[in-house]
């Protein structure tokens, strides 16, 4: 199976249609064209259904995709590891995590990988929960992914820290006691992530052994807004310590709740070998690649 027809292929189906893959990948459309039609008649299944200048996947395409994503990532892994010999010089490393991750602690150990290997460009890419971050891993869309532990038999797991966690409320609030118990947030309007998101699941569980109920006030996917949100004054919310310190200096009044509320973190990546620059990050992360 030809790699430049899977590529046209792969870069039509990410970008819905023919044309924006021509912009993208700088191909001429009709060689793309001309490519997935010689593609189709390889596999003897049609792989898109036109509509207009947008394309979508038929049930074919949508089980070539994932196939044809780790096929070139493979490729592109050898040539990387042949590249590795003269010093790493070039190549890619795509990321996935939470969003809450990005900047605790993934944004430390990228900012160490680019000082040593400044030519590797870095993707990063977020997912709403662990299933969204494991399923970018299994199609082949990430090679590495930062979130909470995840046990899967296809997926190596390793943990990477255990992040801790404070309430941040808004400006003008009263100091809280001390000690401050998860008790405390009894009654105060909370700004939260939708439910099964990592943070709201540890809030919800220090409210269970607290014997009280959240007040919900405000459910947001957009973790960007919780910030904003807090300092305005539409309620508290529970975050990653590292985003209570620039909460702080927008004047939120922050504190951390005993007993402390924490969560895990983890590296997740597929079995098997992998790129050197995904094998670099590794040996960075855990001062020696993971088993």
């Amino acid at each position: 199976m030809d790699l430049r027809r899977l590529s046209y292929f792969v870069a039509v189906a990410e970008h819905e249609g023919f044309s924006a893959a021509s912009r993208r990948i700088h191909v001429a459309q009709p060689a793309i064209s001309l490519a997935v039609k010689e593609l189709e008649g390889e596999l003897g299944a049609e792989l898109f259904v036109r509509l207009g200048r947008r394309v979508t996947l038929t049930a074919a395409g949508q089980a070539l995709l994932g196939p044809a994503r780790q096929a070139l990532r493979d490729v592109a892994t050898g040539r990387a590891a042949v590249a590795a010999v003269t010093g790493m010089t070039s190549g890619s490393l795509s990321l996935c995590c939470l969003p809450t991750l990005a900047a605790d602690p993934l944004s430390g150990l990228i900012g160490r990988f680019r000082r040593s290997w400044p030519g590797v460009l870095i993707e990063l890419s977020a997912a709403g929960d662990g299933d969204g971050v494991v399923g970018r891993l299994r199609d082949g869309t990430c090679e590495l992914g930062v979130s909470e532990p995840v046990e899967a038999p296809d997926l190596v797991c390793t943990e990477l820290a255990i992040q801790e966690l404070a309430v941040i409320l808004p400006p003008g609030s009263p100091p809280p006691p001390d000690p401050f118990g998860i008790a405390e947030l009894a009654g105060v309007p909370l700004i939260v992530g939708p439910t099964g998101t990592s943070t709201r699941e540890v809030l919800e569980e220090g409210f269970a052994v607290a014997g009280v109920e959240p007040a919900v006030a405000v459910v947001t996917a957009q973790r960007d807004a919780i910030l904003p949100l807090v300092v305005a004054g539409a309620g508290a919310a529970v975050v990653p310590l590292a985003m209570a310190t620039v909460a702080a200096a927008l004047g939120a009044v922050v504190t951390r709740p005993e007993p402390g509320l924490t969560r895990r973190v983890a590296v997740l990546r597929r079995r098997g070998p992998v790129a050197p620059a995904a094998d670099r990050f590794l040996e960075l992360a855990f001062g020696g690649a993971p088993g």
